[in-house]
């Protein structure tokens, strides 16, 4: 028997675990139908990554109170498994990394932003923007934007300071390319001169790229796409066209292999760019109904995929949505503070929606387990049936466990974050970690401590009032566990500051 026949024996096996469970009443809502995969026909796997969207903003996660409609979103939600406390890194290029590799940010060096000043390759002018485009919805958006300064973890990063993933990363895409064809779609920002920039897609695993390297487009309407490698104007609507792309290679797939496509959305971040068959939104200097309203417009292009798919393709898909980081500060809702949004380190830059719904994943179920976006890898390597090899993923634990037991304990007795820029190194910047109950934030020169079963949305400082000899033995544990972690594991970059 092959690993790969093993592990859907196993799969199987859990299925079946799984119906006894549920008719235990193991979950807390009554469970719709589970699916199994096939035993001869590996899962095909969809992830769909939100650009700037915390928990508080999808309704079913029971966070936010008042959240933008999101039906699709909802409705894969109820079909699948959904997890209530999932920490990315603060910012998109990292927590992408974190996917990919399995590893925290001080191991890839991948601690803040990609790109920029010394590290994009050459990149042309983008195409204009068509006549018969809508307008931005606020065309003064851009100076509300700038009239709000982010918090940040560490000082602001000198050129050649903010580096993407190395090529020689065990990625996930290459993981999986052995048995399943493998695309990248949409935006990357992973990329720079020193790991490969046009090629970096490919040099991670992925066969088929059609992607956007920087962090926004210029315009919702006027872009520029690297396809296998190869530069592109474009113009249309670009979660529109990320669809059709997707659609397109979906269509080219045989049915006689598995696929594993990353669809990575630029909705709901900047610009505001409303779609040209959307609604007319009122004008509104509001950036968080603005954001709103792009996140409406995520979930359309969601929904259209997934009704676009092949009805026996999408039967064999396991679907997972993500958001990348929490809310922006001008947009997060309540009950995250607006002081700790995107860019920080507080839950509401790290708390992000995580749904897993497909064959073989429970229906209706939600665990409270604590998880980060490390998970993915180990989780997505399991579901088929691949090892990881030695060396690759150590932060990752895998999620399969609470597909068979939704109500199984945590298997993590801790989750991390942190926030640097590659040359400065990790020890100059912000970090965080929590166990089932308390909290460690550390900024630059600054220390929070938060009992987060008491006060889950960081108002009491336990270190304000000084610190009781309780609250220096949690701190230590904390920042001890921390050491550890990062012992002998700092990345520490060919040619800048060491």
């Amino acid at each position: 028997m092959t690993g790969l026949q093993c592990s859907w024996k196993t799969v199987r096996m859990s299925t079946w675990l799984l119906a006894a469970c549920l008719v235990g009443g193991c979950v807390t809502r009554e469970p719709e139908t589970v699916s199994s995969p096939s035993p001869d026909r590996p899962p095909n796997i969809l992830v769909l990554i939100a650009d700037d969207v915390g928990v508080e903003k999808i309704s079913t996660f029971d966070i936010g109170t008042n959240p933008p409609p999101t039906p699709n979103i909802d409705a894969l939600a109820r079909k699948g498994m959904i997890f209530d406390h999932v920490w990315s890194q603060p910012l998109c290029s990292p927590t992408r990394a974190t996917i990919l590799s399995g590893r925290y940010g001080f191991r890839t060096g991948v601690g803040s932003g990609v790109g920029g000043e010394g590290n994009d390759g050459p990149y042309p002018t983008e195409p204009p923007v068509p006549v018969s485009a809508p307008r931005e919805l606020h065309e003064d958006l851009a100076s509300v934007r700038r009239s709000v300064t982010p918090y940040r973890n560490f000082a602001a990063p000198r050129a050649n300071d903010r580096r993407g993933l190395p090529a020689g990363s065990v990625a996930l895409p290459a993981i999986l390319g052995p048995t399943h064809a493998t695309a990248a779609i949409g935006k990357w920002h992973l990329a720079d001169l020193h790991n490969g920039w046009l090629e970096h897609p490919r040099l991670t695993g992925f066969q088929h790229f059609s992607v956007l390297m920087k962090n926004e487009p210029e315009s919702y309407f006027s872009w520029i796409e690297n396809v296998d490698g190869r530069l592109e104007q474009r113009t249309g609507y670009t979660p529109d066209r990320k669809v059709d792309d997707a659609l397109a290679w979906l269509g080219r797939q045989d049915g006689q292999r598995p696929w594993f496509l990353w669809l990575a959305f630029n909705l709901a971040h900047f610009p505001m760019h409303a779609a040209p068959d959307a609604a007319q939104p009122e004008r509104t200097s509001d950036p968080a109904r603005l954001v709103d309203g792009m996140i409406t417009e995520l979930d359309r292009r969601v929904g259209r995929l997934l009704a676009g798919m092949d009805p026996e393709q999408r039967d064999n898909t396991i679907v997972v949505f993500l958001g990348d980081n929490g809310t922006t500060r001008e947009a997060i809702g309540a009950p995250f503070r607006a002081d700790g949004a995107k860019f920080t380190l507080y839950e509401g830059g790290l708390r992000v929606p995580l749904i897993f719904a497909g064959p073989g994943i429970p229906a209706g179920a939600r665990s409270s387990a604590l998880v980060n976006t490390t998970d993915l890898f180990a989780t997505l390597a399991a579901l088929t049936g691949h090892r990881i090899p030695a060396g690759a993923g150590e932060d990752s634990v895998s999620l399969h466990p609470y597909f068979v037991d939704p109500r199984r304990p945590s298997l993590r007795s801790f989750v991390f974050a942190d926030e640097f820029s590659t040359g400065q190194g990790p020890e100059e910047g912000g970090f965080t970690i929590r166990d089932a109950r308390y909290k460690l934030l550390v900024n630059l020169e600054s220390e929070h401590l938060f009992d987060l079963s008491r006060d889950p949305y960081e108002r009491s400082d336990l270190l304000a009032d000084g610190t009781s000899p309780f609250e220096k033995e949690i701190v230590a544990r904390l920042r001890g566990k921390v050491d550890e972690l990062r012992a002998g594991a700092v990345f520490r970059p060919e040619g800048v500051k060491q």
